[in-house]
């Protein structure tokens, strides 16, 4: 019984699809040489290149490899910018219905803050 299920697990896991980055979807993706990974919505697609519309205003195309599904719920670590141009660890509080509005919470020093996506950033 135990061989079946594992069998029939095995099975449906190689055929789920693999994320799909269409435009419009909402992503995360690496801004130039950055290691961490930006929010924006895909503006256009060209083969496996992607146009990104970070959330800043900025665009950037990159390789679909390299961009996921934005995935940030309350509860998410991340960093945002804070007013000094610096990047501290935050944890999300929560996430508006627009999608770009939402509350933090700053790990070092415990200050909520309500901000947007476009000045935060997932630490990868």
């Amino acid at each position: 019984m135990r061989a079946a299920i594992a069998v029939t697990i095995f099975s449906c896991a190689l055929t789920l699809p693999a994320a799909a980055h269409d435009i419009g979807d909402w992503v995360l993706a690496p801004w130039r040489d950055s290691a961490q990974t930006f929010p924006g919505v895909v503006v256009g697609k060209n083969g496996a290149s992607l146009t990104i519309q970070f959330d800043d205003g900025t665009r950037e195309t990159r390789i679909s490899s390299e961009v996921r599904v934005f995935d940030w719920v309350a509860g998410s670590s991340i960093e945002c910018q804070w007013s000094d141009g610096r990047w501290y660890s935050a944890t999300v509080r929560w996430l508006a219905n627009d999608g770009q509005t939402m509350q933090i919470r700053y790990d070092d020093d415990g200050t909520v803050e309500r901000t947007n996506t476009g000045k935060c950033r997932s630490p990868n």
